[in-house]
């Protein structure tokens, strides 16, 4: 998902941004093979740009790179997502626990801010996903970059990606703001206080979901207004 700032991007990451959000929104399917220059024509970008963005991609396990064949979008399942959520939570915890002991005075401003950028959103009763989810894609990475940990930062952004790409393809409802907005203050708060237990719990609890709401899918066509699954 977009970030929700509005900095002027390189092209190498307009075309990163435009074919992540593709993909993950199940827009190309897994499976389906990068038409190089159907992309270059949509995303406005040039050959150099676009490598960059496909080996990055790649690098992420969105896309598969096949000697002499280029570029296909990797597989995903239902089955991926609930693997990637026990593998994610235990990552989004720890990301917690730190950042409640690293996080800066700065870094806890850029989050307040964000979560007024939700507030405001959500009393306007904005429905867009893709600005839902890069919020909350926002928060997650604001965290993790306060747990100090460049590796954990990277580890999420890849995890995040997946999992949500994972929800599109097997056609499993996402949460927008609308519930997660009261977990956000509660992160924060958690955070601002220096404590690691209630980082941890508040984590925890916006992640968790039980099984049930898990396996009930979408009929087509895709609704925005019934997405239920935490990110």
């Amino acid at each position: 998902m977009q970030s929700p700032s509005n900095k002027k991007m390189r092209l190498s990451d307009v075309a990163y941004q435009g074919l992540r959000n593709a993909i993950i929104k199940a827009e190309l399917l897994p499976g389906s093979p990068i038409d190089e220059k159907e992309c270059m024509e949509r995303l406005a970008v040039g050959r150099t740009p676009l490598r960059e963005a496909l080996q990055r991609l790649a690098q992420e396990d969105l896309l598969l790179a096949v000697p002499q064949r280029g570029y296909f979008v990797s597989s995903t399942s239902a089955t991926d997502f609930f693997q990637l959520q026990e593998f994610r939570l235990q990552a989004e915890v720890w990301a917690a626990r730190l950042a409640a002991t690293r996080i800066t005075d700065a870094q806890l401003d850029r989050l307040a801010t964000l979560i007024e950028e939700a507030r405001t959103g959500v009393e306007a009763r904005r429905m867009d996903i893709e600005w839902h989810l890069g919020i909350d894609e926002e928060m997650h990475k604001l965290i993790a970059e306060a747990s100090g940990n460049t590796y954990l930062v990277q580890a999420l952004t890849r995890l995040y990606a997946l999992s949500v790409r994972s929800l599109y393809v097997s056609r499993i409802p996402v949460a927008l703001l609308f519930e997660d907005l009261s977990d956000m203050v509660v992160i924060h708060q958690a955070l601002a206080s220096r404590d690691p237990d209630n980082a941890e719990a508040a984590m925890r609890a916006h992640l968790s979901v039980g099984a049930t709401s898990l396996i009930r899918p979408v009929e087509p066509p895709f609704r925005e207004n019934r997405m239920e699954t935490r990110k």
